[in-house]
């Protein structure tokens, strides 16, 4: 048990090897992933530190490469405490001449004598569904105090970040979003997953979901509303029973024709989880999380988290912005479409800092649902991919992380992450080849 959360023995052990990594050194360096679920879990152990007095330095990165390796060992750190990532990288962390940790949920390479790996797939515990980055640091918070539990509205902001909530929240997820409900840290209701002042506003705005035709089409969607009979002007949560199941359904109708599936048109209507101390939702934070994240703002992502009123106003301007762009790109490959190959669908995508959600909202919303999806970057003379799938894709063989662990590492490069969601770095110049691979290493996990 930890904090009330029933967990395997051997799991609850690797969490507090890791914790005893952080406690016993007098200064902690922590370096953890840019997205919503590495921001959220990085505020969580940054003000359990803080709290316990605790010297630290943090930084956000974008990946966890040779070079970022490189500069971590010139730094002469006792203890280093990776979060959302390491696992993947453990070859490189046996090299740093500190004491290492890594509470990361990414399919591991292997077990290592050296860094202590808390990763629930160790454990028998799902990293794609069952626990994420936020989740390990809320666990690893409790251990080191108790009082850390009310830090646990930010860890189900980062599962929902992560995406682990789609279909239901389940394992050790499921059991922190228990016990902060009955401890009144959050709030759950069922409602609308859509955001924004009005009706209008909340389906022309809206990106996940995204609807083809309205998404981004303001004319169109009053239109659409026009056609049921209802005024575009209406609060969200304003509308009243019947026009709510009447908007629902239609709304549902229209994902259903776009081919998506069925747990994508299910999270149309969705828990909703108030957090009353910060006056918003966790899905709201995920949300600014994510921009804050995306847009080079990681910092104010951390600093939000940890109460900074200021920074919310300054994120909710980000997330605008951010929303703005995506729904941009969206619209460009609802026009343009996507190159196609025998079992993948790739795009290039002109924004590195969008390509991941980018990916993913495309791949859950608006392409071929029997291919997984990858989107390409350029930076720096090398190409950035990632990639996308679906659980119904996982569940007939697809495991993204050894495909493009192997595609790029027959090119020179590297990668891995979940099978339905994986990223690498490749040498410009040797696209094709990476490809081709990718293709034929998907057709063998699909055939």
């Amino acid at each position: 048990m930890v904090g009330s959360i029933a967990l395997p023995d051997e799991f609850s052990s690797s969490l507090k090897h890791a914790l005893k990594v952080v406690t016993s050194a007098e200064h902690v360096r922590i370096v953890s992933h840019y997205d919503a679920d590495g921001l959220a879990a990085a505020s969580i152990i940054s003000g359990a530190l803080a709290r316990a007095k605790k010297r630290y330095h943090l930084t956000i990165s974008r990946s966890l490469d040779n070079a970022m390796i490189e500069s971590l060992a010139k730094e002469g750190n006792e203890a280093i405490l990776f979060l959302d990532m390491g696992s993947g990288q453990i070859d490189g962390l046996e090299t740093l001449d500190a004491k290492v940790a890594a509470l990361d949920h990414h399919k591991p390479i292997r077990k290592s004598r050296k860094v202590v790996q808390a990763n629930p797939h160790f454990f028998g515990i799902d990293g794609m569904g069952e626990a994420c980055a936020s989740s390990l640091s809320l666990l690893t918070a409790i251990m080191l105090d108790p009082c850390n539990w009310d830090l646990s509205p930010i860890a189900i902001a980062g599962i929902i970040g992560d995406r682990q909530h789609m279909g239901g929240m389940k394992g050790v997820n499921q059991q922190i979003l228990d016990y902060a409900r009955e401890k009144g840290f959050v709030e759950t209701q069922k409602g609308l997953n859509l955001k924004g002042a009005s009706v209008a506003d909340s389906i022309a705005d809206s990106v996940d979901p995204y609807f083809i035709g309205l998404s981004g089409r303001r004319e169109n969607v009053l239109a659409f509303l026009e056609s049921i009979r209802l005024n575009p002007d209406t609060p969200i949560g304003a509308l009243d029973e019947l026009y709510r199941r009447k908007l629902t359904s239609m709304l549902s109708l229209r994902l259903m024709g776009q081919g998506c599936r069925p747990e994508t048109v299910e999270e149309l209507v969705t828990e909703i989880h108030w957090i009353p101390t910060m006056s918003l939702s966790a899905a709201d934070l995920a949300d600014l999380l994510n921009a804050c994240g995306r847009m080079e703002h990681e910092g104010l992502g951390v600093a939000l988290c940890l109460g900074d009123k200021e920074a919310l106003e300054i994120a909710g301007e980000l997330r605008r912005d951010y929303n703005r762009r995506i729904l941009e790109r969206l619209m460009a490959i609802e026009s343009d479409g996507v190159n196609h190959m025998n079992h993948i669908q790739y795009f290039e995508a002109p924004d590195p800092s969008l390509a991941g959600a980018q990916c993913g909202l495309a791949m859950q919303y608006i392409l071929d649902q029997s291919k997984p999806t990858l989107a390409l970057s350029r930076v720096k003379g090398s190409v950035r991919v990632s990639s996308r799938g679906t659980k119904h894709l996982v569940s007939k063989g697809l495991d993204l992380s050894a495909a493009l662990k192997k595609a790029s590492e027959g090119v020179g490069g590297s990668g891995g992450g979940h099978a339905v969601a994986a990223g690498a770095t490749i040498p410009e110049g040797r696209e094709q080849e990476f490809l081709n691979a990718a293709d034929e290493l998907v057709a063998l996990q699909l055939r």
